[in-house]
């Protein structure tokens, strides 16, 4: 088995009761694959059936994710009409399945009817609800909790409760504030809050204090970093769009410039290319 340390995570090593244990320290840069965004399969759950082969995300998070070096994976929620949550990064339908219409257009029942594309080809794969997922990776990988709708939050919480995954789950959130509320819920709730400056950094640890914070390129800085990891939080940056692009035609030193100033969870749509540049800098840990 491959795996990468998460510093102040729990993830991978599965204890007796299945969920996620301790892992040893070495190594500390995670790979995070947005794959709800990519062209080829826009639904989480989808991607990881169609574009990788697996027949359901069971079967992925046990088995062959560790060869494309993915800790986390990112999972876009939204609510049907009748308030039950289901994996979609549109607020559409269309072209992702045999439907059209908003999410929020069909009751579950209705939605569930409806049957995934892979490059415009009908398959026999449903749109997958929030739970599915969760169990499926409870204990074996990170969810990143990417939240559509703010209306959504107290309903994750409660599945995310319900399902016993708290350590499985970062909940991606804007605000400090509501950071904070979902801290306050005493659950063992994680946190991932985004940051757009350096001021927003600076009085983030006065309201919450979150096991993760994106932050952007603009305030990418050796003092930015020093202050996030100093709070106990990982720094989150991307390597989507123009930096994952340079190291899909060759140039896998276009990853220099994330990890220069000690970022260590990477957001990429090419987690085996970001793999492999890890393991040529030997920053990447394998156990077993």
């Amino acid at each position: 088995m491959t795996t990468v340390k998460l510093n102040g995570f729990r993830s991978k090593q599965v204890d007796r009761d299945g969920v996620p244990g301790e892992r040893i320290q070495h190594q500390n840069v995670v790979v995070l694959w947005r794959f709800s965004r990519q062209r080829e399969a826009r639904i989480a759950w989808n991607d990881l059936n169609l574009r990788f082969g697996f027949p359901d995300i069971a079967e992925y998070v046990t088995g062959d994710r560790h060869n494309l070096g993915i800790d986390i994976v990112e999972l876009d929620i939204r609510f049907t009409k009748d308030r039950k949550m289901v994996l979609m990064h549109n607020k559409t339908i269309d072209g992702t399945t045999n439907g059209k219409g908003l999410v929020t257009d069909y009751t579950f029942e209705e939605i569930r009817k409806f049957r995934l594309k892979h490059k415009n080809v009908v398959t026999e794969e449903v749109i997958p609800t929030l739970e599915e997922a969760l169990l499926a990776a409870k204990g074996k990988i990170l969810i990143d909790l990417d939240i559509k709708q703010d209306e959504c939050i107290d309903s994750i919480m409660v599945v995310v409760k319900r399902t016993g995954t708290q350590k499985n789950c970062l909940f991606f959130v804007y605000e400090p504030a509501l950071a904070k509320m979902i801290k306050g819920k005493k659950a063992g709730f994680q946190l991932l809050v985004r940051t757009e400056n350096v001021q927003a950094v600076d009085t983030l640890f006065s309201v919450v204090r979150p096991e993760a914070v994106h932050i952007d390129p603009s305030h990418y800085t050796e003092s930015v970093v020093h202050t996030l990891k100093k709070g106990k939080s990982r720094v989150w940056i991307n390597a989507l769009g123009g930096v994952d692009k340079k190291a899909e035609s060759g140039n896998l030193n276009a990853y220099d410039d994330l990890i220069k100033f000690g970022a260590n969870i990477i957001q990429t749509d090419q987690p085996a290319l970001v793999k492999k540049y890890l393991e040529s800098k030997g920053m990447y840990y394998k156990k077993g």
